[in-house]
């Protein structure tokens, strides 16, 4: 497995702890708002950052993403 994938985990499951989250549940918002690319895509500098600092960019990431699907609805 890559840093990044590995890092990924770490980070995924950093998450679903502090927000209080099942697997599936974390499974359909990293899904349903493409976290995963984001934490992959910025490895660099989530690696290096605390915990609260990637999780507070997590939030603020799928915030922006709900946001953005209230004036454009997604259509599947």
């Amino acid at each position: 497995m890559s840093r990044e994938a590995d890092y990924l985990v770490f980070a995924a499951e950093q998450y679903r702890f502090a927000k209080g989250l099942t697997g599936a549940h974390l499974v359909d918002l990293f899904e349903r708002y493409g976290v995963a690319k984001l934490i992959m895509d910025s490895f660099e500098l989530f690696h290096i950052e605390s915990e609260k600092n990637m999780i507070a960019a997590v939030d603020e990431f799928i915030e922006s993403r709900k946001q953005r699907d209230m004036v454009m609805p997604v259509v599947k």
